[in-house]
């Protein structure tokens, strides 16, 4: 995995949010994004509370882990105001296999259930099966998330399974990983699904953004 060639892509643009790869110096425009302890609690890594401790946590995900495995976040900008709403990120890229997973993912709970996670989500996806080429895309979930669940189930996701005792929390205890996945045969109908739930969720012109 670690000679994977990893494009660098242009800015990302859906119809809510513009995603662009993260860099150290968006630190100081997202802390406002994470800070709501409910945004970070399913987070395997401590929320950042200052622009130093986001400063550290961005250096530490653009970095190549021990195994090769690059990982590519992405700053997440609403389009309406150009706010910063909050990140994700494709890692685990390998090319020859047709795969990534998708994590690390947050939003500014002023956000929540507007439309901004499918959108970004969509222009991920679009981005992964069309431009990478990509077959499978994967996800994996705390067990105790039950909203992210639903909420990858209703975006049209497939649950594949639960990987028993994956990763330990912050706080110590032992999770299990719930994994979803979506192939590049059942994205020509996920994307259907997720512009309906954009279009149904995104906030009205002229409506108050946070």
């Amino acid at each position: 995995m670690a000679t994977d060639p990893w494009p660098v892509p242009r800015a990302l643009t859906g119809r809510l949010v513009s995603l662009e790869l993260l860099r150290e110096d968006h630190a100081e425009a997202l802390p406002a994004s994470a800070s709501d302890p409910e945004v970070w609690r399913w987070k395997l890594m401590p929320r950042p509370t200052t622009v130093a401790e986001m400063a550290a946590t961005i250096r530490d995900r653009l970095l190549v882990d021990p195994t090769g495995a690059r990982r590519q976040p992405f700053l997440v900008t609403r389009l309406s105001d150009a706010a910063a709403i909050g990140s994700t990120t494709l890692y685990d890229l390998n090319v020859v296999h047709g795969c990534v997973e998708i994590g690390e993912t947050w939003f500014d709970r002023s956000c929540w259930g507007q439309g901004y996670n499918e959108d970004s989500k969509h222009v991920l996806l679009t981005y992964c099966f069309g431009s990478l080429g990509l077959e499978r895309v994967a996800w994996r979930v705390d067990n105790l998330n039950t909203r992210s669940q639903e909420a990858l189930r209703r975006m049209g996701f497939v649950y594949e399974g639960t990987l028993r005792s994956h990763r330990r929390r912050p706080d110590g205890s032992r999770r299990d990983s719930v994994y979803f996945s979506l192939l590049v045969n059942e994205w020509p109908a996920c994307s259907a699904r997720l512009l309906e739930l954009i279009q149904a969720r995104a906030p009205q012109p002229g409506a108050p953004t946070s």
